[in-house]
Parts: C-alpha cells; sequence; structure tokens
C-alpha cells in the first residue's frame, strides 16, 4: 500500500482549543528566533494501567524538568519540541487538560481524529513551545504497517546562529514497526523519514531535520539502518565526542532505554533514537536520559513505572550563518 500523507493545523488552548498561527516560511521574520531548541522523546506506554495517571505524572516530570531553575518564568518552557509516542487514544483528553499544555504549547494533532491512520487507539503527538515558529504540519501514515504506525511531520523555523537568518528545520516524530516480524516494514520505514528529510532540504530555507521516537531496534539489521539512509545518530556521535569505551559498559552510558521498568527475560535495548541529516546549518549536541525510575505517585513501593522505556533529551542548535546564506 503507498504511504498516505495528511495535512494538519496545530491547536493551541484560547479558552478553548483553536487553531495555532502557522508562519509562511517566507514571511517577514523577527529577529529573536531562537537559535537553540530543546527536544525531547519519549515513548509513554499505552498498555499498562493507569495510562491517564501515566500520561500527567510524565508531564509533570517534563515540566519540572524543563523548567527547573526557572521559577520566575511562571513554567514557561523553553523553545522546545516533546515528541511523545503511545498515546492512548483515551488519554488525549488528559493531554489537552494538563495545565502546562494548555498554557505554553501547540498540539499537532489537535485529536487523533484529525491525524492519526484510522483505526489507531494509541499514537504520535508533538508539543511544540509557542516561543517557537511553526511553518508546516503533516502526518505520514506507513503503508507499510499493520500496526497503524506513522511519521509526524512539523516544520519549524531556526534562528542562524550570529545572523538573523531562518532556516526551516524539520523534526520528525515516529514510532516504527514492533517486534521482530516488524523488522523488514522498519526498513521501509525509516527509509521513507530519510526521505522525507532530504526532501525538506529542496524547499524553501530547509535545512534537513532530526527524527526523534521509538525505532524498535531489537534485530541485528536494525543497528545499521540509519547509517544505510545517510543519518546521524546522536548517541553514537556523543560516544565519539567523549571517548567513551565499549557500549554496555553501564546504564549512563550505554544508550539503552528500555528493558530496565521492569527487568524482563528480553535484554535492554537501545530502541530509542534520535537520528539527525548531516547539516552545516545545524548540531545535535547534549543527549542524555530523561525519565528513569520515574513511578507514578503515591510513594509506595509497588507503584507503577511512568512509562518501560527512558526519554531521551537532546539540544539542536544553528550553526552561524555562511556569508551566502546571510545575503550581502
Amino acid at each position: 500500500m503507498p504511504d498516505t500523507v495528511v495535512q494538519l493545523q496545530a491547536k493551541q488552548f484560547s479558552g478553548q482549543w483553536v487553531h495555532a498561527p502557522q508562519t509562511p516560511s517566507d514571511a517577514n521574520i523577527p529577529d529573536d528566533l531562537p537559535t537553540s531548541l530543546t527536544l525531547v522523546t519519549w515513548n509513554v506506554d499505552f498498555s499498562k494501567l493507569y495510562f491517564n495517571e501515566r500520561l500527567t505524572a510524565a508531564l509533570d516530570y517534563l515540566e519540572k524538568s524543563l523548567t527547573e531553575g526557572k521559577e520566575d518564568k511562571g513554567g514557561k518552557p523553553p523553545p522546545c519540541l516533546i515528541l511523545l509516542q503511545e498515546i492512548h487514544v483515551e488519554a488525549f483528553d488528559t493531554l489537552l487538560t494538563h495545565p502546562w499544555v494548555r498554557e505554553w504549547f501547540m498540539v499537532v494533532p489537535g485529536r487523533p481524529n484529525e491525524g492519526w491512520p484510522q483505526g489507531a487507539w494509541y499514537g504520535t503527538v508533538t508539543l511544540i513551545a509557542r516561543s517557537v515558529k511553526l511553518t508546516a504540519a503533516t502526518c505520514v501514515h506507513f503503508g507499510e504497517s499493520w500496526m497503524h504506525r506513522n511519521a509526524l511531520v512539523t516544520d519549524v523555523l531556526l534562528g542562524g546562529g550570529a545572523e538573523p537568518h531562518a532556516r526551516v528545520l524539520q523534526v520528525i516524530n515516529t514510532h516504527l514497526e514492533s517486534l521482530p516480524e516488524g523488522t523488514p516494514r522498519r526498513v521501509v520505514q525509516l527509509k521513507v523519514i530519510a526521505e522525507l528529510l532530504e526532501q525538506g532540504k529542496t524547499e524553501s530555507g530547509g535545512v534537513g531535520g532530526v527524527v526523534g521516537g521509538d525505532m524498535n531496534a531489537i534485530a541485528p539489521s536494525d543497528a545499521t539502518l540509519p547509517e544505510q539512509n545517510g543519518l546521524l545518530d546522536a548517541w553514537e556521535e556523543k560516544r565519539k565526542r567523549d571517548g567513551q569505551g565499549v557500549e554496555g559498559e553501564d546504564n549512563d552510558q550505554d544508550g539503552m532505554t528500555w528493558g530496565y521498568q521492569p527487568p524482563c527475560q528480553y535484554p535492554p535495548g537501545r530502541l530509542d533514537k534520535v537520528l539527525y541529516t548531516d547539516s552545516d546549518a545545524f548540531e545535535v549536541k547534549y543527549v542524555k536520559k530523561l525519565g528513569i525510575n520515574e513511578r507514578i505517585p503515591p510513594a509506595e513501593d509497588e507503584r507503577e513505572w511512568v512509562s518501560d522505556h527512558f526519554g531521551l533529551l537532546c539540544q539542536v542548535e544553528a550553526r552561524q550563518a555562511t556569508s551566502q546564506e546571510a545575503g550581502p
């Protein structure tokens, strides 16, 4: 089956949920565009009990993590995008009623039936801080998916480092096909995403972009898929920069994001990743894990983990604009 592309419009809360503004990429762009974006990706686990309580706890945790030390800002997050996977369809109202989300974010899609593939009862949602300029949003429904998986695409504006030059950065939120039988589908799905990012370079001001999400990298062949598709792996690039040793040394440095909450018969895996196109316009830095040992209230020994996955956080920073980009 062919992939299906659905055009989306973000929503934000203003007494009620209304369409959020989109900024054309060729419009008069303000000089104060962010030159750095915080990017979070987290699979919040639709399948276990208490999905509403766990989603609330995840959002509370992210609010505290992203606004720590900024109490005077009233909970205002930095320019950021939060890529969530496995939002249960019955938990969508929990997301839309969370005070932090209502106050500070645009939401894509605004409702499950506005973006998710037909028949999906969990899916991807991207939260975009209102301090970020959104130029476009689409959802690509993978034709090669019997699990109703997709690529949720948002185009945002990134400032040009030392120059007031806008660049269109594509940020993709995805959840690739699960399980061993999904291995050939993951090959096709990541190829589609890489083609989307490459296509984004050809559009007005496009510089490529970043994809974050649950890549379900469980087969040996999954390890080489990013490189085969011309994508860099933020965690692997971090390891190269830091000169770290062999993968698997310890829980802090091995990049594993699944298999600990709770431990199970399957080995831990680096299922969640941040991948990106090589670019002179931006770099991805400071990748780290989130959500380790987070559990929902009350504070009892048997309380539920917020998710069976760790999240990941990184910074996407603009490189200084070239003289050619900046103009005469």
